[in-house]
């Protein structure tokens, strides 16, 4: 599991080291962003690491009783001033294309109900040998959702799994919110996930095991405080997590993720032939500021560690704004390369042809202009697979193109 910065202060001692690893304008770049993050936004809406603490199970096991958690999304219009949330079908009035688009996205299956058919359906009845230390896990579902027991360790006494993360086209890991023995809300990401590349379960990427795991962490790694609260944020649209449930939820990553509850948006589209438009971001957005849109989930260098920072390991491929940010495409572009420069945020990546995104390599790298870089070998075709290639991470069974443009060293 890639490792984070735990305060402000220790983000600054990151962008410190950046500098001294590389006094260029990468680091400046990474600065800059890292900087405005900081100043911008709350520490709490950092990605940071808890750290492990042991609870009874007998707690746990208590809150599987508790009320069975509930999927509220807004479908009307408030006429109140302050913006509310609307839902993606109300965008799709104005928005049709768009709304076409985003329904084959990743981002519009990010969160469930673990009691959800789809998402019942791939645990129920199964079982999944996770191994020394832990055992094997048995899945059943009753009148009261989806559980999973762990026969060699508490016999058949349940542990309730509450919610699902990800997408049954991709992988689904579960998630389970259980009160410590202070009573403080910590959540149980399960040990096992289901992966559509393998339609079975396999293990869940996540830290190595420790020390033999007791009660409640036998089935699975604990978090809490802000990591626990950023697996919520960056699977929904909106959601708080209260006393071992979530709250004021609107499930996914839809149209007002990004572009803010649209509300009074919608109010003076239905009342004016040319409503003001509702752009993501304000007057000055800048592509750092589309850049610190998609870190926010996707990750900024800020987030990751000194020593990975400077090792790059595979891991990182998945954090696609890490790898941009040091490109020289990024750098020698005046910073002027963005996420969606190459994406359009609301289509799939999966449903682009790659001959696509040559295109727009191709676009900047002419042979005709001095003052950009063809590529001497293959100046037309066959620049994704040479400069990003796509990389299969050790379990995981998703495939993650690097977004560190360069050239490779052959495999």
């Amino acid at each position: 599991m890639i490792q984070h910065s735990e305060t402000p202060s220790a983000i600054a001692d990151g962008v410190s080291f950046l500098l001294n690893l590389n006094a260029s304008v990468l680091s400046l770049s990474i600065v800059r962003l890292g900087l405005k993050r900081v100043l911008g936004i709350p520490v709490a809406a950092l990605l940071l690491l808890g750290t492990s603490m042991s609870l009874h199970f007998d707690e746990s096991t208590q809150s599987t009783e508790t009320s069975k958690p509930a999927i509220a999304i807004a479908d009307g219009v408030s006429s109140d001033t302050k913006p509310t949330f609307v839902g993606r079908d109300i965008c799709k009035e104005c928005h049709q294309t768009n709304y076409d688009l985003h329904a084959h996205h990743g981002h519009k299956s990010t969160f469930y109900l673990a009691d959800d058919p789809k998402i019942a359906e791939l645990f129920d009845g199964k079982t999944y040998d996770a191994g020394e230390p832990y055992g094997t896990y048995h899945y059943h579902t009753d009148e009261d959702g989806l559980y999973v027991t762990l026969p060699e360790r508490f016999g058949d006494r349940p542990f309730r799994l509450d919610y699902a993360l990800g997408s049954p086209e991709g992988a689904i890991t579960l998630l389970s919110l259980i009160p410590d023995q202070q009573g403080n809300t910590i959540a149980i990401e399960h040990r096992a996930s289901w992966f559509n590349a393998t339609q079975k379960l396999g293990p869940t990427p996540q830290e190595a095991p420790g020390p033999m795991p007791v009660q409640a962490e036998a089935f699975g790694l604990k978090h809490q405080g802000n990591v626990m609260r950023k697996c919520v944020y960056c699977h929904t649209t909106a959601g708080e997590i209260e006393n071992q449930t979530v709250v004021g939820l609107v499930a996914n990553v839809n149209c007002e993720k990004c572009h803010g509850p649209a509300s009074e948006h919608v109010r003076l589209a239905r009342q004016m032939e040319n409503p003001p438009k509702y752009s993501v971001g304000k007057a000055d957005w800048d592509v750092e500021s589309e850049i610190q849109l998609c870190g926010d989930c996707h990750r900024l260098p800020m987030t990751i560690s000194r020593s990975e920072l400077r090792e790059y390991p595979d891991e990182l491929v998945r954090f696609q704004p890490v790898g941009i940010l040091r490109s020289r495409c990024y750098l020698e572009s005046e910073r002027q390369l963005g996420c969606s420069t190459c994406h359009n945020p609301h289509e799939s990546v999966e449903t682009v042809p790659m001959e696509r995104h040559v295109k727009k390599c191709v676009s900047c790298h002419l042979e005709s202009e001095s003052d950009h870089v063809a590529c001497p070998v293959s100046p037309k075709t066959g620049c994704i697979e040479c400069h990003m290639p796509a990389k299969q991470l050790p379990g995981i069974h998703l495939d993650f193109h690097d977004h560190w443009i360069r050239v490779h060293e052959p495999q």
